[in-house]
């Protein structure tokens, strides 16, 4: 872990600066949704220090999808300073800037005005005829607030339930109930 040395810290030694940042970041590992992290950042940061960090990611994203020092200045107005610390950083190591960048949820993908009133939109045929997709609105409901793990167990589940789907297709049943029906028919004669 590396510890930077920042004005006004040098009273402490740097067992102490370590076991701070490892408290802090004890601290937000506890966090669980997206309000709770934005709650406690505005509470610890200026405003400024949360912007400086917002753009440093979002500096680190645009870098790691081959974006242009002119287009990231442009569009998040800062430095070429800036842009090429944080691309050194990303050279060096970056292993916090992909992690993140890797884990991170991606955005709902917004609907189109046209989509939400267009009556023949996949959307709203599937609210339409909700009946013959509720497995689907129920397992897309699912995935949309499960955690990784949950995601794979998830899938692991629906997995099954696909194989068990083409194990006992009609051909199956009707045999399965053929066999079944005969013994209870023969089991009905013996009484």
């Amino acid at each position: 872990m590396v510890v930077m040395q920042t004005r006004g810290s040098s009273k402490l030694t740097p067992k102490e600066r370590k076991e701070l940042i490892v408290d802090l970041c004890r601290s937000l590992v506890v966090l669980r949704s997206t309000e709770e992290v934005a709650e406690a950042l505005t509470d610890l940061l200026t405003p400024k220090e949360v912007e400086t960090i917002a753009k440093r990611l979002k500096i680190a994203e645009y870098l790691s999808s081959g974006k242009d020092y002119v287009y990231i200045r442009d569009v998040l107005k800062v430095g070429y300073s800036t842009i090429a610390r944080v691309n050194t950083w990303l050279n060096l190591s970056g292993v916090g800037f992909k992690v993140m960048l890797s884990r991170r949820k991606k955005s709902p993908k917004q609907e189109s005005i046209e989509e939400i009133y267009d009556p023949l939109s996949w959307r709203n045929i599937k609210r339409r005829y909700s009946l013959y997709f509720w497995p689907q609105l129920l397992f897309e409901e699912i995935v949309k607030t499960a955690d990784r793990g949950e995601k794979k167990k998830i899938a692991d589940a629906f997995e099954k339930l696909d194989l068990k789907r083409r194990r006992f297709n009609k051909w199956e049943n009707k045999q399965l109930y053929q066999m079944f029906s005969s013994k209870l028919t023969l089991k009905g004669k013996t009484r």
